[in-house]
């Protein structure tokens, strides 16, 4: 790693160098930006508005130089959507999937078994044209509801299936290595624990089996734990990943899915022994990803040894400014109001120049929305927005 030293403090030359100096809380010349995606409504809207039409938001406005471009090198399916396995990354899905199909529909509505085997029912506007970037769902149905489905399901996740690895993996790993010049992170993307178990029994029947029956969520969370680790092991070992998410979305606006304490009894050796064989492999960050106010599981989060978590939905109570008093050491990604990017100028002035300045000062920020930008956000708006951060953030004058 190439770092320059300027009276006395690290000035980092490149994305990767950079990105890191932050999670550690050093000094960067400048900040990566935390950029979430744009939803494919907004960007319908910005088409309109001067977003050259057809193209996307992250090459109008260069995310690639001010953002934390990426390179995720494994795969799995997402609720509600069909799925085909990359013939590129690692495959942490079950295989096989579950067939993808449409059950009925009608005018309003649609209801359909999607690759993980979750039964759902949404509605016909939000699928229409692919996917609007919404979706609200009933689900009506998963896959797992007994110990006898969970011993078939398990099949479906033998971590040493030929196919976790596709054909051109060895084109994938030589390709980042002959790239590999600081420019762009590689980064892995995995189902939390928590996640994992959702999907394969849903919210209700997972909590209520933390208490009618321990055995078989031990099992399944032994299962999670064994899987990751034996599927990933070839992966980290053949090439170096910068960071690591665990995708949880555990929370609601007011609070958390799941009790500290039973986060402690059911998760917290699970996050423990993963992130130590992360860690044995030099993963430098461990970010959690988790929508709503996960602020309660934070010190269960910190005593596992994640880093930092991500978006910080400000809807939902998770200041930023309030959380770094609290928390010092937290690694944090996002947390400016999207709501304010629809509003006027002085809101957005207000909102950035709140959080942004003494959140640099403090380290271990990255400036960002906290989510996707939704489509009541102006072309404009969003323009102004992303200067106003670049300036802020060291890369404009």
């Amino acid at each position: 790693m190439m770092l320059s030293t300027v009276i006395g403090e690290l000035y980092a030359l490149n994305l990767r160098s950079r990105f890191l100096e932050v999670a550690r809380f050093g000094n960067p010349d400048k900040v990566p930006l935390s950029l979430w995606g744009i939803r494919p409504a907004t960007l319908k809207r910005w088409w309109r508005e001067g977003l050259p039409p057809g193209m996307d938001a992250a090459t109008y406005f260069r995310f690639d130089i001010y953002g934390m471009k990426t390179f995720n090198i494994a795969s799995w399916p997402s609720e509600g959507f069909p799925w085909e396995p990359s013939d590129r990354l690692v495959n942490l899905g079950p295989i096989p999937p579950f067939e993808y199909r449409l059950l009925r529909e009608d005018e309003r509505y649609r209801v359909w078994v999607d690759s993980l085997g979750i039964t759902q029912l949404g509605f016909q506007d939000d699928w229409k044209d692919g996917w609007s970037g919404f979706a609200t769902r009933t689900f009506i149905d998963f896959p797992v509801k007994n110990r006898y489905d969970f011993e078939r399901m398990k099949s479906r996740y033998d971590p040493h299936h030929p196919d976790r690895y596709p054909p051109r993996w060895k084109e994938t790993v030589k390709t980042l290595k002959e790239m590999d010049d600081g420019s762009f992170l590689i980064h892995l993307s995995l189902r939390g624990a928590f996640w994992w178990i959702r999907d394969m029994m849903g919210l209700e029947a997972t909590l209520i089996n933390f208490f009618k029956d321990k055995r078989l969520i031990e099992d399944i969370l032994d299962l999670y734990l064994d899987f990751h680790i034996e599927a990933l092991r070839r992966a980290v070992e053949e090439v170096q990943v910068d960071y690591v998410t665990l995708n949880e979305d555990m929370a609601y606006k007011r609070g958390p899915m799941i009790s500290p304490r039973m986060f402690r009894e059911y998760l917290s050796p699970v996050y423990r022994e993963l992130i130590n064989f992360l860690r044995n492999h030099d993963v430098k960050v461990v970010i959690v990803d988790s929508d709503g106010c996960v602020e309660p599981l934070i010190p269960e989060l910190l005593s596992v040894g994640v880093d930092g978590i991500s978006p910080c939905e400000v809807a939902a109570g998770m200041d930023v400014v309030e959380l770094r008093k609290k928390y010092p050491k937290l690694v944090m990604m996002g947390g400016i109001d999207k709501r304010m990017l629809a509003s006027s100028k002085p809101d957005i002035d207000r909102e950035v120049y709140r959080k942004v300045p003494p959140l640099i000062k403090s380290r271990g920020y990255f400036p960002g929305v906290d989510h996707a930008v939704p489509p009541d956000v102006s072309f404009e708006n969003f323009s102004y927005f992303l200067e106003l951060l670049k300036k802020l953030c060291g890369w404009i004058d």
